[in-house]
């Protein structure tokens, strides 16, 4: 190689390290320490919630707290911010559900975020149908991340959409009860009121976002639906960590999780009886599903996984299915769901 090519490669070299060097990372004890909600105005000047690590160079923080309070930071060419993060502030406003329209949607579609000047800054959405308290399907857009900040402890919020009576359907003992009145007195499948078999299985996963606000958004009823305990935290949790473990560093993952039909067991005298969680409502569905696309639109993995806990061998998959190999290894037992892996091409949902 000549020295005139040395040169060029030696300034190649400079000019990627500067660029490099010229991004502010925002790291985990930023994340942690702030309160503020991360947003950015893209060159256009349409204000962007802020998704990913790094800001370029040159672009402006926007730290609201509420609307007509927002503090102004500028990421430099020495990869420092102008004003130093963390940022605090008393009381930030927080995420709400706002009606939308799209025709996907079969019920009522929510998108779950914030309005600032008159802007949706959407996180998530997700499809509803009142008159079964069901939670059809979530959707949201996953970046990227190299760090996992320690989640917010937040209460579920109910919206307007759930009645008090319909939100504590989730607890063990209402459960129970339920149970018993719908499969009888002498129901085994909750053995006693303090039994966690049930809980809330979120669609959208708190993990999926970086900022502590945006994870704190995915605790709605609106984002969950009855999952057994042993599966959300087993295949469920699974798939999600591996999905998360895919995301190119410079795009993300359109992710879509929903249930799919209403799960049946037998009663008292043999006869099968749908599992809801309240009277009519908040059915436990017999399936749930989770379809990753990339920003394309380009169907990448579909995850199928089977709701019940008590079938105890491999059950048919669903018409809807045409079973791929899994990219990755799944345990194929009841306790942990028993999964498919769909063909993404054929998948309708």
């Amino acid at each position: 190689m000549d020295g005139f090519n040395i040169i060029i490669l030696f300034y190649l070299f400079c000019s990627l390290a500067w660029e490099v060097q010229g991004d502010c990372r925002i790291t985990q004890y930023m994340v942690e320490q702030s309160n503020r909600i991360f947003a950015y105005r893209e060159a256009s000047g349409s204000l962007q919630l802020q998704r990913r690590e790094t800001v370029p160079s040159g672009v402006t923080l926007c730290m609201y707290c509420n609307p007509t309070d927002v503090v102004e930071t500028l990421c430099q060419d020495n990869g420092q911010f102008s004003v130093p993060l963390p940022m605090s502030c008393y009381n930030p406003m927080k995420p709400m559900a706002t009606r939308i329209r799209d025709s996907e949607c079969s019920g009522t579609l929510y998108a779950v975020g914030y309005t600032i000047d008159g802007k949706n800054l959407e996180l998530y959405r997700t499809c509803f149908d009142a008159g079964q308290g069901r939670v059809l399907y979530s959707q949201s857009d996953v970046y990227y991340k190299t760090f996992f900040p320690r989640r917010p402890f937040v209460e579920f919020v109910a919206d307007e959409m759930f009645s008090p009576q319909e939100a504590a359907a989730y607890m063990k003992s209402n459960i129970y009860f339920a149970f018993k009145c719908i499969y009888g007195d002498g129901q085994s499948y909750l053995p006693n009121p303090r039994s966690l078999v049930i809980n809330r299985g979120h669609l959208v996963a708190s993990a999926d976002f970086l900022f502590a606000d945006q994870m704190g958004s995915t605790f709605r009823y609106l984002n969950v639906v009855p999952q057994f305990k042993s599966i959300n935290d087993g295949n469920w949790e699974k798939i999600e960590r591996w999905v998360r473990s895919q995301i190119p560093g410079s795009s993300y993952f359109r992710i879509k999780s929903g249930g799919i039909g209403i799960l049946t067991l037998p009663d008292a005298s043999g006869f099968l009886q749908s599992a809801f969680l309240a009277g009519s409502k908040i059915p436990v569905p017999e399936w749930t599903y989770k379809v990753v696309r990339d920003a394309s639109g380009n169907g990448l993995y579909v995850f199928l996984t089977y709701n019940n806990t008590f079938r105890r061998e491999r059950p048919p998959c669903l018409d809807i299915c045409h079973p791929l190999n899994c990219p990755l290894g799944l345990p194929n037992n009841p306790v942990e769901g028993f999964t498919f892996c769909c063909d993404p091409k054929h998948f309708p949902l």
